[in-house]
């Protein structure tokens, strides 16, 4: 995972109004530990379905997220 999605997901959980628990309870994940592992960079593997649910979530690029592009709302071309 590139370095730039901890600090990318960082920040959306900054802008938003969301707790942990809120975020961890709409991505269906087990607890609001796993929120803070990638938020602060510990959890080195996030699965791309995770990403793709982060990105939904908070309305943003999953390629931006990641860190592949700085245009926040990038739409891959089919």
């Amino acid at each position: 995972m590139n370095h730039s999605f901890p600090q990318r997901f960082s920040q959306l959980l900054k802008d938003s109004n969301m707790t942990y628990d809120e975020v961890a309870s709409a991505l269906n994940l087990k607890s609001k530990g796993t929120i803070s592992k990638y938020a602060n960079g510990k959890n080195k593997k996030v699965d791309l379905a995770t990403v793709i649910k982060i990105s939904e979530l908070f309305n943003v690029s999953p390629v931006w997220l990641i860190g592949l592009t700085d245009n926040m709302h990038y739409k891959i071309k089919k």
